[in-house]
């Protein structure tokens, strides 16, 4: 089961990943157009920027990642601010009026957004205190993400721009034009967008480039670490099998959606397989919340 559950981990590679790049380049659509092969163009970039991210300490790639974040929730705060929303204002919907077949849908693009938020677990070896230190960040890191996921929803919702021809990529952009006149502000909301799918990114290829370090036979390429003291040919092998998906996928003209589900899938395969070890393993409370 140790064995299987790994490999369900890594089978997330090939269409996980390049499903939350496909994403990201979507961001660059305004400098370069929707050209199918500019899309492609900043998915490869992005991952050859995320391999010499990842060839440095991980201090380096912590930091970022924080800088990121406080970029994402400053820009939710920019629209809460220029849109004028107020949380007292905020018109909840009766639920006679919720079509139950559209909720489901929304839930599955919801479970989208948090599923692999514990591909950092892979990262555990980097905390100095894991037992401390593992759950603060995972709780943490949830709280921030439901708040920014939160906030987007409501000026969405605020502001009338669901149910448009706008793509959903497009919709967060489409506000930022709308609310402030600045060309400049605009290109700044298309970068910040791109660099919260930066991070995401960024952290599955690390977490799996450990997982695969982890993993890997005594005495293997793959199971050494570089003067760095990072998993270098592990993360290369990663990224390289990333690439080549992402070239298969824009050959194939595979949809988004279909990528979304296939990443989706899987990982509901590994919470239950987490779930049945909590069981097996925990007692009392533990296990009734496993």
């Amino acid at each position: 089961l140790a064995r299987v559950t790994r490999w369900l981990f890594l089978s997330v590679i090939p269409l996980g990943l390049p499903a939350a790049l496909q994403i990201a380049a979507e961001f660059w659509a305004p400098f370069i157009g929707h050209s199918r092969m500019g899309i492609l163009a900043v998915q490869l970039l992005t991952l050859v920027a995320i391999w010499l991210l990842g060839s440095r300490s991980a201090g380096s790639s912590a930091s970022i990642q924080t800088l990121i974040a406080v970029l994402v929730v400053l820009l939710v705060a920019a629209i809460w601010w220029g849109g004028e929303i107020n949380p007292t204002h905020i018109a909840w919907p009766a639920l006679s009026a919720v079509s139950w077949p559209n909720t489901f849908d929304s839930l599955a693009v919801m479970f989208w957004c948090f599923v692999g938020l514990e591909a950092f677990a892979h990262l555990s070896t980097e905390f100095r205190n894991p037992e401390r230190d593992f759950p603060r960040a995972l709780m943490i890191g949830m709280l921030i993400a439901g708040i920014v996921y939160w906030g987007c929803t409501v000026a969405i919702l605020q502001l009338n721009v669901y149910g448009s021809d706008i793509p959903p990529t497009s919709l967060l952009l489409s506000i930022v034009a709308d609310l402030f006149a600045s060309q400049w502000i605009y290109w700044a909301a298309c970068l910040v967008g791109y660099l919260a799918c930066f991070a995401s990114v960024n952290i599955y290829t690390q977490g799996f480039a450990r997982l695969v370090w982890s993993q890997a036979a005594p005495g293997s390429r793959l199971g050494r670490l570089s003067r760095a003291q990072v998993p270098l040919s592990a993360l290369s092998a990663v990224v390289l099998c990333s690439m080549v998906c992402c070239l298969l996928i824009y050959w194939l003209s595979l949809p988004l959606a279909t990528l979304i589900v296939y990443a989706n899938g899987i990982f509901v395969l590994v919470y239950l397989l987490c779930m049945l070890a909590g069981c097996r393993l925990l007692k009392g409370r533990a296990r009734l919340m496993a």
